[in-house]
């Protein structure tokens, strides 16, 4: 395996969110196994920093504190931290976002080759303008995690197996605070329900996994935990509520989620970042998708189970709809592929 050119200085654009942040580290993660000596920078929002700090392989890491998510310089500071990032004179840039924001902070690193997807791909469609080379990946069924280490075979020779999982290197004190709180409630053997996310039109109902809980207390005999991001605390009691038997909440931060999804049986969750984290641990999945494909944006890992309807809607990638007849999965369809993932 060899770099296609002089390259010693790369930039990878990816500046949210989670899952997506998620999808591009396992590309990170094989030009590093690849080119050693290469220096590897990521330009991320700030508050994604913590995490990728904790991902072996990355040299240095450029946070921005960008104006409600937009590309509009909030601060004296981020126009420094652009004109910093300019100096680094990198030889290749990648924007694996794929916005007109992303693709324009990419563009003002000034790099020798500024790769990105062709406008086919691009999230927003003027964002392939800014780019020198522009990558169209073969194969029309690829997941996020394939496209994204296409853009990088566009200047590298990658290896055809691509793992998912990521080498996180969790801070201690996140581990034993999951540790002394799994020990506090005497959990040992546990699924995980992830009931939030990002978009409304990805929420399977509470209802729904209140009665998935019921189902796999009493059929499994397994233990449940909710887990849940900030603003979605409404959900938690709307489940707890709607369930028969007794089900509890775990708040975390991301590194305590990680560690929470290495020690469960299992994770159930919509296409959201926490269902990709729980993969990239290792975790077995069932994902319960609505408006996003199960091969682009599913669990990468083959062994999991995606639930889904297939509609002449489906794969529409709305974030709003005054139907959702996407979600209408009944828990026990889900039950179902939670037991034939819990009995792999």
């Amino acid at each position: 395996m060899t770099v296609t050119g002089p390259i010693r200085k790369v930039l990878f654009v990816r500046l949210s969110s989670l899952g997506d942040i998620l999808h591009v580290i396992p590309a990170q993660q094989a030009l590093r196994r690849l080119e050693p000596k290469i220096e590897i920078h990521w330009l991320a929002e700030r508050a994604f920093v913590p995490l990728l700090e904790r991902v072996p392989g990355i040299d240095k890491i450029w946070g921005l504190a960008l104006r409600n998510g937009g590309a509009v310089p909030s601060s004296r500071r981020l126009m420094a931290t652009l004109r910093a990032v300019r100096r680094e004179r990198f030889d290749v840039t990648i924007d694996f976002q794929g916005l007109l924001k992303s693709a324009l902070l990419a563009r003002l690193s000034r790099p020798g080759r500024l790769v990105g997807f062709d406008s086919q791909l691009t999230r927003e469609k003027g964002a392939a303008w800014f780019y020198s080379d522009r990558v169209s990946p073969n194969g029309q069924k690829l997941h996020a995690i394939q496209l994204n280490c296409s853009l990088l075979a566009s200047v590298a020779s990658l290896p055809t197996g691509i793992d998912p999982r990521i080498p996180l290197d969790i801070p201690e004190e996140s581990v034993n605070r999951v540790d002394e709180e799994l020990a506090a409630r005497t959990l040992s053997d546990f699924v995980v329900l992830n009931i939030g996310g990002g978009w409304v039109t990805k929420l399977w109902p509470p209802q729904s996994f209140a009665r998935l809980a019921d189902l796999i207390r009493e059929r499994l005999k397994l233990e449940v935990l909710l887990t849940f991001g900030p603003g979605e605390e409404t959900l938690v009691e709307q489940v707890r509520t709607c369930a028969r038997l007794p089900v509890e909440g775990f708040a975390t931060d991301v590194f305590e989620l990680a560690v929470l999804c290495r020690r469960a049986r299992l994770m159930v969750s919509g296409d959201t970042g926490p269902l990709h984290l729980a993969v990239a641990m290792g975790t077995p999945t069932v994902a319960v998708l609505g408006p996003t494909s199960p091969w682009r944006n599913g669990p990468f890992n083959p062994a999991d189970i995606t639930v889904r309807r297939q509609l002449p809607c489906s794969d529409c990638y709305k974030r709003t709809c005054n139907k959702f007849i996407c979600m209408e999965i009944t828990a026990e369809e889900v039950f179902e592929a939670v037991r034939q993932r819990t009995s792999q």
